[in-house]
């Protein structure tokens, strides 16, 4: 006869509980704009207080998203504007600002209504009337 022997060395598991995923749920949300309903305004004793409430600018999707024509196709007060728009926390785009006589190639750091001031990839900073400039062009990859 042939005792059966218990094993030398137990291995405790913790249950395992299957849990069950659902890939395939789906939510979807309202399409209708919450309208705030004004709040009564609040009467004060002896004192009249007048407050200008500017009510928060509407952001549409069409204002996110507007369509934005190529940057060879703007006019120069056009690709000045996107340049600028492109300062504020973006990186600067390298292009070429052509005059009559001259190109310089550099960034755009600033500009108001008669100046450009560009920085040249050699480090100096170039201060271009608007008027002189003929073309701009942005420096791609080739």
């Amino acid at each position: 006869m042939r005792k059966e022997k218990k094993p030398l060395l137990y291995i405790q598991q913790p249950r395992m509980i299957d849990v069950g995923s659902n890939m395939q749920n789906t939510y979807k949300g309202s399409a209708k704009k919450a309208e705030s309903k004004p709040k009564p305004p609040e009467e004060v004793k002896e004192e009249v207080v007048e407050a200008v409430i500017e009510e928060p600018a509407v952001l549409t999707t069409e204002s996110y998203f507007r369509p934005l024509k190529p940057f060879r196709e703007m006019d120069l007060e056009g690709k000045i504007g996107y340049l600028e728009a492109s300062i504020m926390g973006r990186a600067p785009f390298p292009c070429t600002f052509q005059t009559e006589h001259v190109s310089y190639r550099g960034v755009l750091r600033s500009s108001d209504s008669t100046t450009l001031t560009v920085k040249t990839f050699q480090g100096e900073d170039v201060v271009l009337e608007k008027r002189a400039v003929k073309n701009i062009q942005i420096i791609g990859l080739k």
